[in-house]
């Protein structure tokens, strides 16, 4: 005798709202998470990830900086930019040094090999933006940044009204 599976779903996933296609977050969100993911896809022939390119972009031009500053710049915990800067030490690609100023700070600083990774990474990166300004018109792309421009200056000032 076979007994027949229960297609009972569970109240939060039948509750669970979907997104609209009409709400600005979701393009905005999804055009990034597209651009994000090309430029991903690119580096790993790198053998870096996207959020190591971002920290080898920060220390590019010879500035030393603490872990705690990558994090801010970076806009992620200490902790996770500790592990990412632990993997581009590993690599080569960056080196740590006590601070002059602050003994017990360590700072991190690019290598020669980061240098010329940092510099590949940045090449590819430009290429990925400028072959998006390319299939665009001048119009087209003048418009999009008036109106990212807009939402960006727009939002902090916008009220969340009750529905009545």
């Amino acid at each position: 005798m076979t007994t027949k599976k229960s297609s009972h779903v569970p109240a939060d996933v039948q509750s669970a709202p979907t997104v609209p296609g009409s709400m600005l977050s979701f393009h905005l969100k999804r055009a990034e998470q597209a651009i994000v993911a090309r430029k991903a896809h690119g580096v790993r022939d790198l053998d870096l990830t996207e959020a190591q390119c971002k920290v080898l972009g920060y220390l590019t031009g010879g500035a030393a900086k603490s872990c705690t500053q990558l994090s801010r710049e970076a806009l992620v915990t200490s902790q996770t930019m500790t592990g990412i800067v632990k993997n581009l030490e590993a690599k080569g690609l960056v080196e740590r040094h006590a601070s002059p100023d602050h003994g017990r700070v360590m700072l991190v600083s690019l290598t020669p090999a980061g240098e010329k990774r940092a510099a590949a990474a940045k090449s590819f990166s430009e290429r990925i933006e400028h072959g998006l300004r390319e299939d665009m018109s001048e119009a087209d792309y003048a418009q999009l940044v008036a109106l990212l421009d807009r939402v960006a200056d727009l939002a902090p000032q916008v009220e969340a009204k009750a529905e009545q």
